[in-house]
This record gives structure tokens, C-alpha cells and sequence, in this order.
């Protein structure tokens, strides 16, 4: 009797583990298939940081947004911003609240400066994560090519996937093309 609960309770634990993962692989799955698509205009960052791994480092224009009416967000705390898609086919930050909004796309975010009724935000997403190999090369790329101080053209944006307030980066797109394709036309 008591082997027969020992194995019980180890597979129970065992599901248990295997269960977190592959719950949260499924949600993001979920999001890239059925999620909303929407355009997110970077801005240039630091170009080193001896404590990150194999990713680009990402950065985004225009993040804030005015505060909704009655309510009161604070350094850090946790508010949700309405998203729109503007005329130019990039993402437009509405406004902020504490509550999801009905019937409207949103992300959450935190909140980081400001004083209502505008208050700035940090963004879920600030990594795009590639092939070892390739990331330095695309976060060359990805300040060569960003719109630093207006002095170039090109656009820089994620293109990012969501749904009931998760969000999940599908692609990084230098010049209306995939880092990746971007990366093997430089190439040859």
C-alpha cells in the first residue's frame, strides 16, 4: 500500500511538472495563431550590455499614454493600455486603466513615470530572442538601420502578436523585411 502511494504521488508530481511548460508553450502558440497582429515602432538602444545573452535588445517609441479618468496609476504599478492601430499601420497607445478594456485590444504593462493625465510605461517585450550565431549581426543591423534622431528612413519595428492582454513578438523587421531575410540578403 504505501509503494503504491509513493508512485502515485511521484506521478502526480511528475505531471505536475510537465504540465508548466508545456501549458505556457501552448498559450503562446494559441496567441501566435490566433492573436491580433499589431506594428511596434522601435527606437535605438544601448549597443552593449556585457550581461545579456543571445538576443537583440529592444526599444519603443512613443510609450505613454493619458490615464483614464478616475483612475490613479503610480511608479511601478501594473495597468493595462488600449491598443489602436493607427493610419500608418503601427500600433497607437490609447489609454491606460486599471481594468482590461471592454471589447478593445490591450497589453499589459508597468508604469514608470509621469504624472496623470499622461503617464509613460515599459512594454512586456524588450527581447527578441534568435539563433546564437545571428543575434550580433542583428542587433548590428538593428541600430545601423533604427531611426536614430530622424537620420534615417528605414523602419525598425516588431511585429507582435495579441490576445486577452498576453502578447507575444512574432518577427523583428528591418526595411519591411524579417531579420532574418534581412540578414541572408546582407550576406550576400
Amino acid at each position: 500500500m504505501k509503494r503504491s502511494l509513493m508512485l502515485a504521488l511521484f506521478l502526480l508530481v511528475a505531471a505536475a511538472q510537465l504540465y508548466a511548460p508545456l501549458s505556457q508553450i501552448w498559450t503562446y502558440e494559441q496567441i501566435l495563431k490566433t492573436g491580433r497582429l499589431y506594428k511596434f515602432r522601435t527606437a535605438p538602444v544601448d549597443p552593449s550590455d556585457a550581461f545579456r545573452g543571445r538576443y537583440v535588445s529592444l526599444n519603443f517609441q512613443g510609450t505613454w499614454a493619458p490615464v483614464k479618468k478616475g483612475d490613479k496609476l503610480d511608479y511601478r504599478q501594473h495597468a493595462c493600455v488600449r491598443l489602436e492601430e493607427g493610419p500608418d499601420g503601427f500600433v497607437q497607445f490609447k489609454e491606460l486603466s486599471l481594468a482590461p478594456p471592454k471589447e478593445a485590444d490591450y497589453v499589459k504593462v508597468e508604469c514608470t513615470w509621469g504624472n496623470p493625465p499622461t503617464m509613460n510605461f515599459t512594454l512586456p517585450f524588450d527581447r527578441y530572442y534568435m539563433e546564437e550565431s545571428s543575434a550580433p549581426k542583428a542587433e548590428e543591423a538593428y541600430r545601423e538601420f533604427g531611426n536614430r534622431r530622424n537620420q534615417t528612413t528605414d523602419q525598425t519595428y516588431v511585429l507582435v502578436r495579441i490576445s486577452a492582454g498576453k502578447a507575444v513578438i512574432q518577427d523583428l523587421c528591418i526595411k519591411d523585411q524579417p531579420i532574418r531575410s534581412f540578414l541572408k540578403e546582407q550576406r550576400n
